[in-house]
């Protein structure tokens, strides 16, 4: 009779991917509603109709599954954005609104969960997250401006930092507002609002930044 290796749960590999993947929903779920200290991994794991014994074994803990959470979040936008610093096609800033939004807008309650731990410090992975994920985009954000400014597209004497603080302001602060503009639309926005946002931060954003 074999044994299963130590601290590995006895489940089949189908059901190790959808246990894992149940995990994710749940949390995301429960840190939407709930702020960090207040979610327990219990209320996850039966939200989740598997055990805690599984949170243990895939993230290691409550910290891990809340950093497991972002991380494969943003691992959408992070390649778009490693092709698009990388691309010589790119001619205009309004290539970096698409990708943000194109990843952001299916899932617009995530900005909120970022905010909470990155402006309110709720929960204990604020470093984390400026480290493996802020950090990163603020980096192919810059490289996207060099190049541009490599082009003649921006004027090379504007500080490539306080461009990318600019763009990340544009690109984050309507899907934080985002009842607020619903509100006064009367509607409910979607991708195509958010993707003509894009052409239009795009379009003065770099106009004001070419120069004479």
């Amino acid at each position: 009779m074999s044994k299963s290796s130590v601290g590995r749960p006895a489940v089949s590999d189908q059901n190790e991917i959808s246990v894992r993947e149940r995990l994710l929903m749940a949390a995301k779920k429960s840190f939407l509603e709930d702020s960090y200290e207040k979610v327990s991994t219990r209320r996850i794991a039966t939200m989740a109709d598997t055990s805690i014994a599984m949170i243990r074994y895939y993230f290691g803990n409550k910290e891990g599954l809340y950093q497991e959470l972002i991380r494969t979040q943003f691992i959408p936008i992070a390649e778009r954005l490693t092709a698009l610093q990388n691309s010589d096609d790119i001619d205009s800033l309004e290539s970096f609104f698409e990708v943000y939004y194109k990843t952001m807008v299916p899932d617009q309650q995530f900005p909120l969960l970022m905010m909470r731990t990155l402006s309110l410090q709720q929960g204990p992975s604020r470093k984390y997250i400026l480290d493996k994920i802020v950090d990163p985009m603020r980096h192919a954000i810059y490289k996207i401006i060099k190049r541009l400014q490599f082009k003649g597209k921006i004027d090379a004497s504007l500080d490539a930092e306080m461009i990318g603080i600019s763009m990340l302001s544009m690109a984050v602060m309507p899907m934080l507002a985002k009842s607020v503009f619903e509100y006064h639309k009367g509607v409910d926005l979607g991708l195509d609002f958010y993707l003509e946002l894009a052409k239009h931060n795009g379009q003065i954003l770099q106009t004001g930044l070419r120069g004479q």
